[in-house]
């Protein structure tokens, strides 16, 4: 008896998070103490967080390598735009979480191409990249929002958002916003997910926005960094995801890792989701 008591109690409690967790989905203003919780969590060496991109460049000693190649193709998207990039240019990650991207970017770069600034909604983030990258000079973090940005007019050279703006209450003012700080002939480097059956979303956004710019799919590569991925993945729950979330949130986690198997990796595989990249600039 008391096995069955205790496991109808953990599928309650799991019933009970899943329904605050549809809220937390429903409900963006809740969004950032989600995130601030999240990044509060000890990682371990993970520090970027984004479904990845395959093949990563086999060099790369991160263990979290297929989310920085990820940003190594935001900065080949930058360089195949043509632009020319002073030294020492703004650069802006907006939601740069542990800021383990921003890294790879930079480091793709080369020392000196940016003076450069992540910014996140989560204290507990900002803290951490402030702690953790100290080693890069020209390199500060700041906490904000993606709707609000804390920059004056014209005034970035080069923005960069990875896979955060379907979490925000509005995107398209994010992309207002974007466009605001964005210089003359500035660059908007941005990687996000559409529905399939929301073809076009996406596009008209930007366009609205006052962009002009070229999607290019990238879905196989992401669903080939989750497959290839999907052991070291699991392994990061197992060791560092409260136990409380392992137990009653086993399936949800996988889902928001893409793990192969999981709902939502089988999404991209089928093509039902669809994942973007672009180097977009003002129109």
């Amino acid at each position: 008896m008391l096995v069955v008591f205790v496991v109808a109690t953990i599928v309650v409690a799991g019933r009970m998070v899943q329904l605050r967790l549809r809220r937390l989905r429903d409900d963006h203003s809740l969004r950032p103490n989600l995130w601030n919780r999240f990044y509060d969590v000890d990682w371990g060496d993970t520090a970027t967080n984004n479904y990845g991109f395959a093949p990563a460049d086999p060099a790369d000693p991160a263990p979290d390598r297929f989310q920085r190649q990820m940003y190594r193709e935001m900065f080949k998207a930058l360089q195949a735009s043509g632009k020319t990039i002073p030294p020492g240019a703004r650069l802006l990650e907006v939601s740069c979480g542990r800021g383990g991207g921003l890294d790879a970017f930079l480091e793709a770069a080369g020392p000196g191409a940016f003076q450069a600034t992540g910014l996140d909604v989560a204290t507990s983030a900002v803290s951490y990249c402030q702690r953790q990258w100290t080693r890069r000079d020209g390199l500060d973090f700041v906490e904000g929002s993606a709707m609000d940005l804390p920059f004056p007019d014209a005034s970035i050279d080069v923005l960069l958002n990875v896979e955060a703006s379907n979490d925000y209450p509005d995107r398209q003012r994010f992309f207002r916003e974007v466009r605001r700080v964005l210089k003359p002939g500035g660059t908007f480097l941005y990687a996000d997910t559409e529905k399939a059956k929301n073809e076009g979303r996406m596009a008209a956004e930007l366009t609205e926005a006052g962009f002009r710019f070229t999607l290019r799919e990238i879905t196989p590569n992401v669903v080939e960094a989750c497959r290839e991925d999907s052991p070291r993945r699991r392994q990061v729950i197992a060791d560092r995801a409260p136990l409380a979330a392992r137990l009653l949130l086993r399936r949800e986690l996988a889902n928001y890792a893409a793990i192969e198997g999981s709902k939502k990796f089988n999404r991209f595989a089928s093509g039902a989701r669809r994942y973007y990249l672009t180097a977009a600039e003002p129109a």
